[in-house]
Parts: structure tokens; sequence; C-alpha cells
């Protein structure tokens, strides 16, 4: 019985070794599959981060002579823009207006409060830093900056879609001719917000590429918030940028992800936001700055001349300098999108609203359609991948008006000059004769398209001009001021609309001085 017993404990102890084996070859089987699967994990980990480090050396690591072309060029261009002392004296209505600011901030007047604007409050400070030592040659540096920068950020989103030089070199060439004819003098608030969204366009294109990172939501916050203390019609392109963020992590249940975005970016708003405001506060011009650059440019429509005339200048830059091309490439692009497809959504949306925006607003700027280039430049690149003849490619996509957009840049201003040469002239002669007879600290009060003559005798005005597209309250607080008027001289160009009160004081306390001219006549102080 015994040895019955121990044959079966024998047994019984074999067949618990067996099992015992079994599950120890069970255990070192899935200790081994786990050990693989992490060497797999790693391994892609790391090939991911070397893809990454490698797709971010390619994009950034520009040829040095890439860097000499586009800065050459970006000089070249920049002889066009009038804050150039020699061109200054001819500037067109707009651009005079825009340079005189900074020469008045540096006597003592306050953008919004003293004479009234349509930039933002840093564009105003960047016109104000570019006329120290009361001329602007700083200012000119400061565009030809933002021009090379605009350039190198626009080389480096193609460079990201492409992988191509030759592609990306194309891009950023032309894209420069593109901002130089519209910028349409230089010193506008859409040229110096421009490097902002084109670096949020190349931003969010890296990020809907491997969007496996949130960093960077902080910078593009600041980003968005520069563009809109600058040129406020800029900042359209971040909110839509944002709003296809939002639906992007939404769509994919990255709700966690899309909610640190949304405080990263809240966080770089509010730093810039903060300094901002608080400059704002010590000049008084936090209400007045928001009124006049957000509030009536974004709820008063309807142009105030010619309607069928503004529709054909918008039509013929859209066509030349890319815009309807732009946006015709995006919509080819959409079916290739990816992650990418709602944020090309908005940005097609956005083409069409800024556009809408600016062609109807009631006063037509021309120099607001940079706006729309952030939302094309995107497309730009992507039409351009696997293509062997890169120039002709980009040509025909956009029919050859690249061409015309150079020929624009060039002629343009020396047909300007040519129409309006008689008128330069007068403001020339007028400018002698204040020079003349005026002492330095005397005021004179220009009521013209722009502020040529203002600029050309270095004095400033106790009044401004109020623009046509202003509400009833600011022609009624003009008439309550123009009553104090103490200005030594009031020229009056021809054709002018002078108000009724302005008319009143000029009977009242002016004279009628001895200068005789064709465009314009010269009240002085009784």
């Amino acid at each position: 019985m015994s040895n019955e017993y121990g044959s079966r404990s024998s047994r019984h102890e074999r067949r618990s070794s067996r099992w015992a084996k079994k599950d120890s070859d069970v255990v070192e089987a899935a200790a081994n599959q786990a050990i693989k699967h992490l060497e797999e994990t790693e391994d892609q980990t790391a090939e991911r981060t070397s893809r990454q480090k490698l797709t971010h050396g390619k994009t950034l690591r520009i040829p040095l002579a890439t860097y000499g072309l586009l800065t050459g060029l970006s000089i070249l261009l920049a002889l066009s823009f009038y804050a150039f002392p020699l061109w200054k004296p001819v500037a067109t209505a707009s651009q005079s207006q825009n340079l005189y600011s900074g020469f008045a901030m540096h006597h003592g007047l306050v953008p919004y409060n003293d004479f009234y604007g349509t930039g933002g409050s840093i564009f105003y400070l960047i016109n104000w830093l570019g006329n120290t030592g009361g001329s602007t040659w700083l200012l000119w540096l400061f565009e030809i900056i933002a021009l090379l920068i605009s350039g190198i950020l626009t080389y480096r989103l193609v460079s990201q879609q492409t992988r191509n030089h030759t592609a990306s070199l194309t891009v950023s060439v032309f894209t420069l001719v593109i901002i130089a004819g519209l910028a349409r003098g230089g010193d506008s608030p859409t040229l110096f917000a421009l490097p902002f969204a084109l670096w949020g366009a190349q931003f969010l294109s890296q990020y809907f590429q491997d969007s496996s990172t949130d960093r960077g939501f902080i910078r593009f916050g600041m980003a968005a918030a520069f563009a809109l203390v600058i040129s406020p019609v800029m900042s359209i392109f971040f909110i839509l940028s944002a709003l296809a963020l939002v639906i992007y992590n939404i769509s994919i249940r990255r709700i966690g992800h899309g909610f640190y975005q949304m405080l990263a970016s809240i966080l770089g708003v509010l730093l810039v936001g903060y300094s901002v405001a608080y400059y704002s506060l010590e000049a008084q011009t936090v209400y007045t700055s928001i009124e006049q650059s957000v509030l009536i440019p974004f709820t008063h429509f309807g142009p105030s001349g010619d309607l069928l005339v503004t529709l054909a200048k918008a039509l013929v830059l859209t066509l030349i300098f890319g815009i309807v091309a732009g946006f015709v490439q995006g919509l080819v692009q959409l079916k290739k999108g990816g992650p990418a497809r709602i944020w090309y959504v908005m940005l097609l949306i956005g083409i069409v609203g800024v556009t809408t925006i600016v062609v109807f607003a009631q006063t037509f700027d021309s120099s607001n359609l940079l706006a729309v280039l952030p939302f094309t430049v995107v497309f730009a690149g992507l039409s351009l991948k696997d293509s062997d003849q890169i120039l002709l490619k980009y040509l025909q996509n956009r029919l050859f008006a690249p061409i015309l957009a150079i020929l624009f840049v060039i002629f343009t201003p020396i047909s300007y000059h040519f129409m309006n040469r008689t008128i330069a002239s007068e403001e020339q002669n007028v400018a002698q004769y204040i020079q003349a007879n005026a002492k330095s600290y005397d005021r004179v009060y220009v009521v013209s398209d722009g502020k040529n003559i203002n600029n050309l005798t270095k004095t400033i005005s106790t009044l401004d001009n109020v623009p046509a597209n202003y509400p009833v309250k600011f022609t009624q607080n003009y008439d309550l001021k123009v009553g104090k008027l103490t200005d030594k001289y009031v020229v009056l160009q021809a054709a002018q609309e002078v108000p009724a009160s302005l008319k009143k004081v000029l009977d009242k306390d002016y004279k009628v001085s001895n200068y005789s001219g064709k465009y314009f006549q010269v009240y002085q102080k009784k």
C-alpha cells in the first residue's frame, strides 16, 4: 500500500512539475513578448523623434545664399516704400497720414485722441520709434525687416510642405512681390502684422503634420495678440484657425488636448494684452483705440464712393496678386487635406470673408488685402508637390499673374506720381511759403486728402479731418473743437468739402494770405 501511495505521489509530483514548467514557459513567453513590444515602442519613438528632428532640420535650414537673395530682394522692393526719405514728399494720401503719425507723436500728439487712426496701438508705436531723429530712415528699416521676415517664414512654410528648395524659394520670392504690391507704400498696419500671421500659418501647418505635441501654443496666442494690436483685420486668421483647432480636437476626441491648447493660447494673449493695455492706459487711448481700429471698421460697411469703381479695383488686385487663384488651389487641396482638412475649410472661409470685409468697407484700403495672404499662402506650396517644373507650375497655377504683379509694383508708383505731379509740385510750393513765414513752433491745419504739407513743413495740427465713414458724434465733436482753433495757418485744397463750422472760424479769425496757387488756398491767423 505504501508502494502504491508512493507511486501516486511520484506521478503527482511529475505532473505538477510539468504544469509548473508550462506555467514558466507561458510567463517567459509573455515576458519576452512584452520586452519585444517595449523595444519596438522605443524604436518607433526613437524613429519618430529622429523623423521629427530631420523634418525640423529640413524646414529650418535655409542656405546662406537664400538669406542673401531674400534680403537683397526685400531692400530692392522696399525702395518703392514712402518711408524711404527720397519718396516721402510724394506719398499717397493714406501713406502720408501714417507717416505723419510718428512725427506728430514726437511732438506730443496722441493717436486716436489728437488724430484719427485705423491701425492698432503698436502700429503707431512702431511709427513713433521709426521717426526717431526727425527722419523716417529707421521706419524704412523696420519695413525692410517686416518684409524680409515674411519672406523667410514663407520659405519655411513651403519647405515644410514640399521639402523642395526650388519650390520654397519660388513661392517666397513671389510672395515678397505680392506683399510689396499690396502694401501700397509700406507704412501700413497689415505689413507689420503679417510676419505674426505667417508664423501662425507655419506653426499650424507643422502641427497638423504631426499633432503629437502641444508645445508652442503660448507663442501662438502671443502672435495672435500682436496681430490684433497692430492690424485688427489680421487677427481674423487666428480666430478662424483657433475655431478649426477646436473642431479638430472634438472630432478626434482629444478634449484634454484642446482644453490645454485653449488655456495656453489665452495665456499668450494675456501676456501681450496686459502690456499693451498698460501702454494704452498711460496714453488714455483704451476705448478710443478699440473704437477706431476695431468697432468702426467692423460695423460700418458700404463704400462711400462709387461702388462699381471699388469693385473693379478689387477685382484687378485679387486677380493680379493671386487671391482668386489661392482660393481655387484651396478647393483642389481639400480632398488631400487629411487631418488639416478642417483647417483648410476655415482658410477658404477666411479668404472669402476677409476679402468681402475689405472690399465693402466704407473706405476701401487695398493694403488690407494683405490680411488675405496668410490664408492663401498655405495652399501655394501644396500645389507644387511632385512637380518637376516648379516655376512654370507656379505661374500656371496663378494664370501667369505674378508677372503682372511685378509690373504693378514697378509702374504703379510711377503712374501715380505722374498723374499727381502738379498737386505734388504745389504742395511743395505751399510748404516753402509756410516755412518762409512761420516759426518752428507754429501749427498748420491742412484740409486735404493727406498730410504731405505737414510732413514737408514739419508742423503739426491742432485738429484732424474727420473720416467720411465715422459716426456723426465725431463731426459734432469737431464742430466744438474748431471754434477754439489757434493754428497760425489753415490750408484748403480745392474740391475738398469745407465744414460749415470751419468756414465761420475762417471768416471770423483768419484772412487770406498772399499765397496764390491753383490747387491750394492759404489762410493766416489775424
